[in-house]
């Protein structure tokens, strides 16, 4: 007999995985050891941390798998859930190491989005464009604003980049040349406009503009030799026909295919996928968060090295990424990047933490109240990505955080959006 779970059943089964993954594999690794040893402690098991742990999802479990299926704000909430509120749960079992605030933020940030998803604002009086005209106006932002790209980087355009040829040396020369320009836009164009453009095109069979915002894409790849740059269109293109609730629980699904396949294959020591994946994504955020809550403690940056930094001098020689690098990793050249939780904490302490949960909170409550097809959220699956890994002000300008509000208010919006589709995982009127 087949055996088949529901997303409950998953969320329980991806939960013990990452339990188990993080014991047996993850906190022997040379990183987590050497913070550990800086500390002059363990990542040990605790448990009564893990009871306590296992109390704490079950309640988000339990909010989780009643939310309204329908909305954005259930695949976004199922991968903060995924990405951070499982591994500050796992992370914390360690009593040793991890300290009992960050367990709080972390518990914070999912409540707070949980009961602002609740909230509802009435957008339709807003105008929007349609998807014709959506596509028209997207179109002619590309070719404008690729015209500063082409006069700067066009002459250094290095076709063997597209043969992985060379891709280090293109992406120093052009990071030499680079300008804030091209800091505040390259994110917009490849993460949005260019794959918008893309599905736009497929949507209305304009095969033309397709095959131009192609090109586009590819030039884009050749100005900075970045793979990611068709992270963004791989993504849209894979999620394209899924609703909300199928995408949340095919990604689900995968994690626990995946999360099961890590652990065999550690039991061989074959360690690469779990190294690779769930450690880099899911469990190095947590690790650093506790380097930038040990080392910024009543040691604020008070925001000194965002859009603020006229008004309050920075007091380190290094960035606040490659400091963390050489206090915890004994090497500058890492750059230990933050996110929405460690980034709010070494800017302002608790308090900043709280403004970051607020602000990010406030902007996906936004997002779930705008109708638009589910087509469209392979976008927003990178924003998510981006305030588990970057600082928070930077994902609003420069990774395009802020421009992807104004596009989907005033060209993804659908004001004649019906009522949604019957998903085929619907199986009972009582979710919970």
């Amino acid at each position: 007999m087949k055996l088949k779970f529901n997303f409950k059943a998953y969320l329980w089964v991806y939960f013990i995985g990452m339990v188990l993954l993080f014991h047996l594999e993850v906190k022997h690794y040379f990183y987590w050891s050497n913070i550990a040893y800086f500390a002059g402690a363990e990542f040990n098991f605790s448990l009564w941390r893990l009871a306590l742990a296992t109390v704490l999802f079950s309640l988000n479990a339990r909010a989780l798998n009643g939310m309204n299926r329908t909305k954005i704000g259930f695949i976004i909430l199922t991968m903060i859930t995924a990405l951070l509120t499982v591994p500050s749960l796992v992370t914390f079992t360690s009593s040793l190491m991890y300290p009992w605030n960050l367990l709080g933020y972390h518990q914070l940030f999912f409540w707070t989005l949980y009961a602002l998803f609740r909230v509802r604002i009435n957008l339709d009086r807003l105008p929007v464009l349609n998807k014709k005209q959506s596509l028209y106006l997207i179109f002619i932002l590309i070719t404008i604003g690729i015209i500063p790209y082409l006069l700067i980087y066009g002459p250094y355009i290095n076709l063997k980049n597209l043969l992985l040829i060379d891709v280090y040396q293109t992406r120093n020369l052009m990071k030499s040349m680079s300008n804030p320009y091209f800091g505040y836009t390259y994110s917009v164009f490849t993460r949005i406009l260019i794959p918008l453009a893309i599905v736009f095109s497929l949507e209305q069979k304009n095969y033309l503009f397709f095959v131009i915002s192609l090109f586009y894409l590819i030039l884009f790849y050749l100005f900075g030799a970045h793979k990611t740059v068709y992270a963004a269109l791989i993504i849209i293109l894979v999620v394209y026909k899924w609703t909300y609730e199928s995408a949340a629980f095919k990604l689900l699904k995968f994690s626990v295919v995946f999360l099961a396949i890590c652990l065999i294959l550690a039991m061989v020591t074959f360690d690469y996928p779990w190294i690779l994946t769930f450690r880099r994504t899911h469990f190095l955020p947590s690790l650093l968060d506790i380097a930038y809550v040990d080392f910024f403690d009543d040691n604020y940056l008070i925001w000194s090295e965002s859009i603020f930094k006229s008004f309050v001098d920075y007091p380190y020689e290094l960035d606040h990424k490659r400091l963390i690098g050489l206090e915890y990793f004994k090497n500058k050249e890492v750059a230990a990047n933050n996110g929405l939780i460690s980034d709010g904490f070494m800017n302002f302490g608790s308090l900043g933490v709280c403004i970051n949960i607020f602000l990010i909170s406030a902007y996906f409550m936004i997002i779930n109240n705008i109708k638009m097809e589910s087509r469209y959220f392979g976008v927003f699956l990178l924003v998510v990505f981006s305030f588990t890994s970057s600082s928070t002000f930077t994902v609003f300008l420069t990774h395009g955080a802020f421009a992807l509000l104004l596009i989907a208010l005033f060209l993804l919006r659908d004001k004649e959006k019906g009522s949604p589709a019957k998903s085929p995982f619907n199986q009972t009127k009582n979710p919970t």
